[in-house]
């Protein structure tokens, strides 16, 4: 196993790969999004900004915003069909000031 991890490391390329600690950009972002491909994608794209040749900084910053902008939609959207399925069930719901986050509890309902 340790083998074939090494074999994969070696044909990483360098821009994949930090300075100082020699984490690959990958590993940090299966650490902390390996649930969020935009978001994972985006961490990616800064990670290596400026570093891949014949790739301007400018392009890898175009590519992480389009994948958050990706993600912000999805989110909201997400976000507003959570609202929706909750006022159906009669529960009450609250959006916050940013119309990101939903706030709510289960509503009363008459006992029959």
């Amino acid at each position: 196993m340790t083998m074939k991890i090494t074999q994969m490391k070696d044909k990483t390329p360098k821009y994949y790969i930090g300075k100082h600690k020699q984490i690959e950009a990958f590993d940090v972002v299966l650490d902390f999004q390996e649930d969020n491909y935009n978001l994972g994608t985006a961490i990616t794209y800064l990670l290596r900004a400026g570093k891949k040749p014949n790739n301007p900084i400018t392009q890898d910053i175009k590519k992480a915003i389009a994948h958050l902008e990706k993600e912000l939609e999805h989110q909201t959207i997400k976000s507003a069909h959570h609202l929706e399925y909750f006022e159906y069930h009669n529960a009450s719901a609250k959006r916050k000031s940013d119309d990101l986050e939903i706030l709510y509890k289960q509503g009363n309902k008459e006992k029959n």
